[in-house]
């Protein structure tokens, strides 16, 4: 027993890449991929959420993000950010999601026609009551899907617009294009011409 405290204690010293080149040279115990999972499952569904909005299918598509980071660990090539990878993994099957759901779906529904996403805005658990965090969710739903990722990327991630293109695969430059817009388009929103 005190042997696995000064383990796990060693374990949550180590950097991210320390972490995952151990994890894939000792071919993906266990113990390892559940610290991974404990320094990023917040940070995932939050994301995933943010691009998705509903509870149930950022919570499912997060479980997914693990399994493909289980899959593909030994891509990592160690030259960026694990988050970066874990994001860019996290972007992608979000954006899929998307794109398997617009098949069973009409186009009007994804674009809220009903208010059914604003509805479940209200509703959410992270709102806690909070007028303005309600309206701003609400704002973000009426962006265009790259404007709103950009827009979540730099105000709720405080990630630099190089970390963002090399999660989305867009340039730097159309990047701060859709953050502007993004803006702009929330300020019209709030009315804060």
């Amino acid at each position: 027993m005190f042997v696995q405290q000064i383990l796990l204690e060693a374990i949550n010293t180590i950097s991210d890449h320390e972490l995952m080149s151990t994890f894939v040279k000792e071919q993906k115990p266990e113990n390892l991929f559940r610290e991974l999972m404990g320094r990023y499952k917040v940070k995932v569904y939050w994301q995933v959420r943010r691009i998705l909005v509903h509870h149930d299918d950022a919570d499912e598509v997060s479980q997914i993000v693990f399994i493909k980071l289980w899959q593909n660990a030994e891509s990592f090539q160690f030259n960026s950010a694990l988050s970066s990878f874990i994001y860019r993994i996290a972007y992608n099957e979000s954006i899929t999601f998307l794109k398997q759901k617009k098949r069973f779906q009409s186009f009007d529904d994804l674009l809220d026609a009903d208010g059914h996403y604003a509805k479940s805005i209200d509703n959410g658990v992270e709102m806690d009551g909070d007028q303005i965090a309600a309206k701003l969710q609400k704002a973000l739903l009426t962006l265009p899907e790259k404007q709103r990722l950009v827009f979540n990327y730099k105000y709720f991630e405080a990630m630099q617009y190089d970390e963002i293109s090399e999660i989305t695969g867009t340039s730097i430059g159309a990047l701060k294009s859709s953050y502007h817009f993004a803006v702009d388009k929330i300020k019209k929103y709030f009315n804060f011409d």
